[in-house]
């Protein structure tokens, strides 16, 4: 088969990504049911104030301020998919406590704080692994294609996930519905390790590790390029500002909306949908109106339907319609932006920085989130969840103004990647 049919069949006829893609998927159903549960756990089950519920978000995102820098270049010397595989067997083993506790009587949120940080631990290794595996696997053509099909992957876990999650908090408690996660995890570590792509030999692996020097390498690569340099400040203040949803959302629709954990499942599943929509058109719209146009636009969805939650409660008898939309079009743009965000910089960036750029973009970018989820959660207790949701979907709504005007808006297509040799 010519180079050219191959292009045009995509990755459908790619054993090796087709395992990546099963597995990966697997684990996302588990995650998207945890995402909920875990929550719902702690506000229902061990009656989290708001400060708790900072704490836990703080978390679970902290290693990837503490971490992310010492783990890329850990990532840049070693084969990425049996770190693929680590991570999921270590995520599944650290979640496995969870229903333990809740079964033997000891599960207090000082338990569950530790538990997040190591499975946060395990999700900051293999995010970086996984963006940097990836690249090498599919090859520049099918970069996008990739990136889109794993995040239809997402969007289908998030209609699902939650909407599950929901059903077993109620009928068989959020420990089983965490224990579900569990599984998914072992299938995912097992699908990937049947993986037999031969990954590019990385000359400086036996190489003495420098540690400042190779992190400032990563870091250097953010700061001084235009595009990742800016991708960096729009994704912190968005990230920022949604750690009032993130910390917030399970309690203001509990105890001030007073919805039940189904319709909370329902709310993130409508999410899903928008998400699974945006991963679809990402391709096409950037096809159609110009990569970097299709990036700000696509960001822009994401950042101002948010504004609509804290005011779904000045809607009596509209509130859930109201969740709905704003989580919807939400999805829709964050699923799309993120595949053009992503793609974006896996291009920009020489496969022997992978690693270090996507953990200096992480730590930039993620970094914010502990701290956002302390804030927002003592904001919360101050001045009142609703209140702290209006100032966090505020922050939010204004991200998207960091790359219209900058240099990726006038991006017509994805750039020729220097990341990818094969």
């Amino acid at each position: 088969m010519t180079t050219e049919e191959q292009v045009s069949r995509g990755l459908w006829i790619d054993p090796n990504f087709l395992k990546l893609w099963g597995s990966e998927t697997i684990s996302l159903f588990g995650s998207a049911i945890t995402s909920l549960a875990l929550p719902l756990l702690a506000v229902q089950l061990l009656n989290a104030t708001p400060a708790q519920m900072g704490y836990l978000g703080a978390a679970q995102f902290l290693p990837f301020l503490l971490l992310s820098l010492p783990l890329g270049v850990w990532v840049d010397r070693r084969r990425r998919r049996p770190l693929l595989v680590l991570a999921n067997l270590g995520r599944a083993l650290l979640l496995a406590l969870i229903p333990l506790g809740a079964m033997l009587g000891w599960l207090r949120m000082e338990v569950i704080y530790p538990i997040a940080f190591f499975v946060g631990t395990c999700d900051a290794l293999f995010h970086l692994a996984y963006s940097s595996y990836l690249p090498g696997l599919v090859g520049q053509h099918h970069l996008v294609e990739g990136n889109s099909k794993l995040q239809a992957s997402a969007s289908v876990a998030e209609i699902a996930g939650p909407g599950l999650a929901g059903v077993l908090v109620g009928w068989l408690g959020a420990p089983v519905a965490i224990a579900v996660d569990v599984t998914s995890y072992l299938l995912s570590a097992l699908g990937i390790g049947t993986i037999r792509h031969v990954e590019i030999s990385l000359g400086h692996s036996r190489q003495k590790v420098n540690l400042i020097r190779e992190i400032k390498e990563g870091l250097q690569l953010i700061f001084r390029h235009p595009m990742l340099r800016i991708m960096a400040v729009e994704a912190a203040t968005f990230n920022g500002g949604a750690q009032a949803l993130s910390t917030l959302l399970v309690l203001y629709a509990t105890r001030e909306l007073h919805l039940s954990a189904d319709r909370i499942g329902l709310i993130y599943g409508v999410a899903g949908v928008g998400a699974l929509i945006g991963s679809m058109v990402a391709g096409p719209l950037a096809r159609r109106i110009g990569f970097g146009r299709a990036l700000v636009s696509t960001a822009a969805l994401a950042c101002i339907p948010p504004l609509l939650v804290p005011a779904a409660q000045s809607a009596p008898g509209f509130t859930l319609p109201v969740l709905m939309t704003a989580f919807f079009l939400e999805g829709m743009g964050l699923a799309a932006s993120s595949i053009h965000f992503l793609s974006l910089r896996q291009a920009l960036s020489p496969v022997t920085l992978l690693g270090r750029m996507t953990a200096s973009y992480r730590t930039l970018t993620y970094g914010i989130v502990p701290l956002g989820a302390l804030f927002f959660g003592f904001l919360g207790e101050r001045v009142g969840v609703r209140t702290a949701l209006w100032i966090g979907t505020g922050l939010m709504s204004v991200a998207w103004l960091w790359v219209r005007f900058s240099p990726v808006w006038r991006l017509e297509e994805l750039p020729q990647s220097p990341a990818i040799h094969a």
